[in-house]
């Protein structure tokens, strides 16, 4: 009797779950089924949403790094990504295309190439310039497309507003330079890479002077400018297999110093001093004067000068003016600083040389010499060794001249040779290795050799193999080379754009003389000018002592005859051109040295290419 309520409690406490009705589905609605299946099967809209926050996010981000890059780096991010987009695809165009399946492609792909070259140097502007520069300095050795891309880089630096250059002078020296001056012309005489000079009147003594005042972005965009130099050559020497990085540090802290105008008004005050001092240059060379309460590091202010350019032949005809002696005064000028001083200005291009009548004697030039900012001095002994490179090359000593290469870190001497021009041309050293790419018939079974033409592809890629041949030993070879053959080529360009009317060579070589007579003392004195004298108590003693003697001799009287053979090819060469209107001593040397190297090196050197 007691259980069933018990029974009954527990079931009240866990019931048994109750039986569902069936429930029918609701009526299928066409539109609802519709509805269904189209939602099915388009995606959902958040998708949308979110590809739209997320590429505004991104244009958000992108507009705030150009407006940082503007306002804080003066556009140098952009700058350098330009840079790098670029390089990459030249080299990506280089590696994909640069082929011996694509040979008859090979002359559009340098074009592209240049020209992508050429519209980052002159869109970037700046320390690009300078790049652009040196490489319009080169054209020799590159093909015919890089020396037409790069014809007009000197001229392709704009002029900044006036009111930057005011933002930059007062920031150096607090006032505006209408007060600073009696007179501050707003128009820029000149514009280069870096800074752009204004003429202006001192109020102290009314005097004439040039204010050279650097661009505002030089600062910040020339340490991301050779980052990016940097930056490209490394990359490069990895990819391609050319020695190249190894001028980067030297290059780039040359460059560097050039942005400093302290460091040039010092270089200026040196040069001037130097000028002074030698009474062959003292009339005819002028290096203006600068102002020091006007300088600074990105301001320098110096004597104004009103002069033309080197190179202008129809002003010097104007004036009266000898195109060669004052040409020769340039070059001796420039020879004096390589041989004898040790102290080179590396920019001669023609708006960096002036020229105008002497106020004492009108009918004679005077020289004048701007932008001191890149000079590099030379350690005296490689000034001596390469004061006897240049003797032993007129002496046709190929002994000392395969030992400077060596000792210089260059597997192959010919290469000194071969940009003299000189007419007796020195024969390969035995130690060095072969450059050319040829054939010999006497392989095939044939008594006799010749040369089989190479393709362009092989042409172009012996270039590199010819690279790798010399430059031995990178650590060896002085950086001084880089700016001193800059330097030669600029003053052959300038000779050769005037006419040829300076016997350049031999100015060269008289001057090299001259240097190895101020030389350090060395175990093996060389000879200069006069032959050398033996007494004849160590004639008897050592026959070592007699044959030294006879061979300085040799080299002395060889010296004396190729300089007259050069003089005599050089007089030859202006009577040619006097009575034929033909080309001129340089375009003779610029043939040789085309023919050298197509015919020993296997390289094809553009005929204009040292047109200037």
């Amino acid at each position: 009797m007691t259980l069933l309520p018990a029974r009954a409690a527990l079931r009240s406490l866990h019931p048994l779950p109750l039986p569902r009705a069936p429930t029918r589905p609701p009526p299928l609605n066409p539109h609802h089924r519709s509805a269904a299946s189209s939602a099915a099967a388009s995606p959902p809209r958040r998708r949308p949403r979110r590809l739209l926050y997320t590429l505004g996010a991104l244009g958000a981000l992108g507009a705030g790094v150009v407006a940082v890059d503007n306002v804080w780096y003066e556009q140098s991010l952009g700058r350098t990504a330009r840079a790098f987009f670029y390089g990459a695809l030249i080299a990506a165009d280089y590696k994909l295309n640069f082929n011996p399946s694509n040979v008859d492609h090979i002359d559009a792909l340098h074009a592209r190439v240049a020209q992508r070259l050429h519209y980052v140097c002159t869109k970037n502007g700046g320390g690009f310039i300078k790049l652009g520069q040196s490489l319009a300095i080169q054209a020799a050795v590159l093909p015919r497309p890089y020396r037409e891309a790069f014809a007009t880089i000197f001229d392709a630096a704009p002029q900044i507003p006036y009111r930057d250059v005011v933002r930059v002078f007062e920031r150096e020296f607090g006032v505006h330079p209408e007060v600073a001056f009696d007179v501050f012309e707003r128009k820029a005489m000149a514009s280069a890479s870096i800074a752009q000079v204004h003429r202006a009147k001192l109020r102290e003594t009314g005097e004439w002077v040039a204010v050279k005042v650097q661009k505002p972005a030089i600062p910040v965009q020339i340490e991301w400018d050779l980052f990016s130099y940097r930056a490209l050559l490394y990359v490069y020497e990895k990819l391609f297999d050319i020695p190249c990085y190894f001028i980067a540090d030297y290059v780039t802290d040359n460059i560097r110093r050039e942005t400093d105008f302290l460091n040039e008004a010092a270089n200026a005050a040196r040069t001037r001093a130097l000028v002074l001092a030698e009474p062959s240059l003292r009339d005819k060379v002028l290096v203006p004067r600068v102002i020091p309460r006007w300088s600074s590091k990105r301001v320098l202010t110096a004597e104004f000068f009103e002069g033309a350019k080197l190179t202008d032949k129809d002003q010097l005809a104007a004036w009266g003016l000898s195109p060669k002696e004052t040409m020769d005064i340039a070059l001796n000028a420039f020879s004096a600083m390589i041989f004898s001083w040790g102290w080179v200005h590396c920019d001669p291009h023609p708006g960096n040389v002036l020229v105008r009548r002497d106020p004492l004697h009108p009918t004679h030039p005077q020289i004048i010499l701007l932008d001191h900012g890149l000079y590099i001095p030379l350690p005296d002994k490689f000034r001596h060794e390469y004061s006897l490179l240049w003797r032993s090359l007129f002496a046709m000593d190929t002994r000392t001249v395969d030992e400077i290469a060596r000792g210089w870190g260059f597997g192959n001497s010919d290469m000194f040779g071969a940009p003299l021009s000189l007419a007796p041309r020195l024969s390969p050293s035995p130690s060095s290795p072969p450059c050319r790419v040829a054939r010999r018939e006497s392989d095939l079974g044939a008594g006799r050799m010749r040369d089989i033409q190479m393709s362009r592809f092989e042409q172009e890629r012996s270039v590199k193999l010819l690279l790798k041949t010399m430059l031995q030993n990178e650590q060896l070879i002085p950086r001084e080379i880089i700016f001193i053959t800059r330097c030669m080529r600029m003053m052959q360009a300038n000779n050769q754009a005037l006419g040829s009317p300076s016997n350049r060579i031999n100015i060269l070589a008289h001057w090299a003389v001259t240097g190895l007579a101020t030389a350090p003392s060395s175990p093996d004195p060389v000879p200069t000018s006069a032959s050398p004298r033996l007494s004849l108590t160590s004639l008897a003693n050592t026959p070592e002592a007699l044959m030294g003697w006879l061979r300085r001799s040799l080299q002395v009287w060889t010296f004396r005859l190729t300089v007259l053979l050069i003089d005599f090819t050089f007089l030859l060469s202006k009577l040619r051109q006097w009575l034929v209107k033909d080309e001129g001593f340089e375009e003779m040397l610029q043939k040789q040295l085309t023919g050298m190297a197509r015919d020993e090196l296997g390289i094809e050197l553009d005929q204009d290419a040292f047109s200037g």
